[in-house]
């Protein structure tokens, strides 16, 4: 069976997310991991302090067990309002921060797609900045869509795709193609055009082009200063629930984090960001 895994530290952010994976995952008929990881405890060379620390580390890892346990019984009394829909879910703890462990447990086979929590702050803004956000994006092999706690719980009906024409957008389409016929969301490919933009080369643009219309697809030319703003004025505008975009060297990503003014946020508190890692066009 395939599979979302969800990512909680047992906040409300988190808990907003895991409602929201509920819905994706009825709709999808995908199973759930909900997952918790613990920080590393290093044991303390002494004779008296190993067994102190084993027994705080058992401690620890029953507790989050029994945390879980509670997770996954207030989603299932959620999914209770959902006809003929009987959730699936495993509950997993782990040891080491999230860019210890995402690799290996987003890596496995029936892992679909990552879904966490964000804060307050609109998605984007939390993935540029959120140390554990941005360490999940790096090193996951799925794409990883985080949701902020104003962000919808529903499944999108819109979901805008930003390319700079990299073939690595290719395999992220081809995704996002494939969800939307089951989800049932509109997919809009767009291309923000700076001011001072100059097109060195077309080959890039002509190819993602031809890759496009072969699959009923056009690509929209967003004319702006930035591409901050360009791409958030044209979310808000068609109402986009999700912004998706890849994450490599030379993705949007990499030059949103080259952008030397302020960050500016792509999306408001309303919206949803779907990130294609770097490890995700090798794991296709």
């Amino acid at each position: 069976m395939k599979k979302l895994l969800v990512l909680t530290d047992f906040s409300p952010n988190a808990a907003h997310a895991e409602a929201a994976a509920l819905r994706y995952s009825a709709k999808l008929g995908w199973g759930i991991v909900l997952y918790h990881t613990l920080p590393f405890i290093p044991l303390i060379p002494s004779d008296t302090a190993g067994p102190y620390v084993t027994e705080t580390t058992s401690m620890l890892f029953a507790d989050a067990r029994e945390r879980l346990s509670r997770e996954a019984d207030h989603l299932k009394k959620l999914a209770g309002s959902v006809p003929h829909y009987h959730p699936d879910i495993e509950l997993k703890n782990g040891e080491g921060t999230l860019s210890d462990v995402i690799e290996e447990i987003s890596g496995q086979r029936e892992i679909e797609m990552v879904i966490m929590g964000g804060r307050s702050d609109s998605a984007l803004e939390h993935l540029l900045t959120g140390s554990d956000t941005a360490a999940v994006i790096r090193k996951a092999v799925k794409p990883v869509l985080i949701l902020p706690t104003g962000a919808e719980q529903y499944i999108p009906q819109y979901v805008v795709f930003a390319t700079d024409f990299n073939t690595a957008d290719l395999p992220a389409i081809d995704f996002l193609i494939d969800l939307s016929e089951t989800l049932g969301f509109h997919l809009d490919v767009v291309h923000v055009v700076q001011s001072n933009e100059v097109a060195a080369d077309i080959v890039p643009e002509v190819t993602f082009s031809k890759f496009l219309a072969q699959r009923g697809l056009s690509c929209t030319q967003i004319p702006g200063k930035n591409v901050h703003k360009g791409l958030h004025e044209y979310c808000r505008a068609h109402h986009a629930n999700v912004l998706a975009m890849t994450h490599g060297h030379h993705s949007l990503i990499s030059r949103l984090f080259s952008q030397s003014e302020s960050l500016t946020a792509i999306t408001d508190k309303q919206s949803a960001v779907l990130v294609f890692p770097p490890a995700f066009n090798k794991s296709v």
